[in-house]
């Protein structure tokens, strides 16, 4: 009897490394994303881009990730600036934001949450001067493994929210795009 009680220790102490060698070292996602941002006083805008990210896995649940966005586009006026009032004129926003990842991984999905904290730097064209702004992102997606080393990020979405000046700005976020596992633990 303790032959078999120490066999099931020990083939139970295998499983549990074998599932940890699952667990990527580094995970990298790259993909389309589309931001819908409110630029206050009745000012919006939908905007294209890209979504690129780096989670450094610290255990098999959590990672550090280090998330950057760039989107394009135009905000729907009109738009006073110093220099006049458009209609509307063409933005570049760019986020950069870090912060933890929580993931609940199963065999062939894993959804995940996250809280980002950083920059949002905007861009416009339109003569203003260039904003750095403070922004948080809240949010969460899920990816679908493909093989070891790649997944599908099926969705990621995001709030937003940006300091301009005293006003908080609500803004929504969605991602989607391929995920590469490096290495493993």
């Amino acid at each position: 009897m303790k032959k078999l009680g120490f066999a099931v220790i020990l083939l139970l102490g295998f499983a549990g490394m074998a599932v940890a060698q699952d667990v990527p070292v580094a995970e990298v996602f790259g993909g389309y994303s589309f931001f819908r941002c409110d630029a206050g006083d009745d000012i919006s805008c939908n905007l294209n881009g890209w979504n690129a990210a780096v989670d450094f896995n610290a255990s098999e649940r959590w990672s550090v990730v280090a998330d950057f966005s760039g989107h394009y586009g135009y905000l729907d006026g009109p738009v006073a600036t110093p220099s006049g009032v458009y209609p509307w004129y063409d933005v570049k926003s760019h986020n950069f934001m870090f912060g933890p990842r929580y993931k609940m991984r199963t065999e062939k999905v894993t959804p995940f949450v996250h809280a980002l904290f950083g920059i949002n730097h905007i861009n416009p064209e339109a003569g203003d001067t260039v904003q750095n702004n403070f922004a948080m992102a809240f949010g969460g997606g899920v990816d679908v493994k493909v093989s070891d080393k790649m997944s599908v990020r099926a969705m990621q979405l995001d709030y937003v929210t940006t300091r301009v000046d005293s006003d908080w700005n609500d803004n929504l976020r969605f991602s989607a795009g391929v995920v590469f596992n490096l290495g493993s633990r």
